[in-house]
C-alpha cells in the first residue's frame, strides 16, 4: 500500500473511492497520474495497483468533487473510468463526468 498525504479535512466526511484507469500501461503512467492526483488539497491516496489499473482514493467530499479529479487524470493524458466505493457497499457505479 502506498500512501502519498494525510488529508488535512477536520469535520468533513471523507469518501474512500477506487477509480479505474483503463489506459494506465506502465509505471510511468501510473507515476504520472499519481503526481497529478497528488497535487489536489483533500485528497489522499491510499494505494495504487499497475495490475487493476486502479488508484484508490480518500478525499474530502465538502472540499473536492469527482470532476476536479477526472480533470486531474485528463491534464496528464489519461481518461478516468470507473468509479466504486473502495468498501464495496454501494456496489459499482458510473460517477457523473469520469468517462471522457
Amino acid at each position: 500500500m502506498k500512501r502519498e498525504k494525510m488529508v488535512d479535512a477536520p469535520g468533513q466526511k471523507l469518501a474512500t473511492v477506487v477509480l479505474h484507469i483503463p489506459s494506465l500501461r506502465c509505471g510511468g503512467c501510473l507515476k504520472r497520474v499519481a503526481d497529478a492526483l497528488g497535487t489536489l488539497p483533500g485528497l489522499e491516496i491510499v494505494a495504487t495497483a499497475l495490475p487493476t489499473r486502479t488508484v484508490t482514493l480518500r478525499y474530502a467530499r465538502e472540499e473536492l468533487g469527482l470532476e476536479r479529479i477526472a480533470e486531474a487524470v485528463r491534464a496528464c493524458g489519461h481518461v478516468p473510468g470507473e468509479l466504486r466505493e473502495a468498501d464495496g457497499a454501494a456496489g459499482e457505479q458510473r460517477a457523473t463526468g469520469l468517462s471522457g
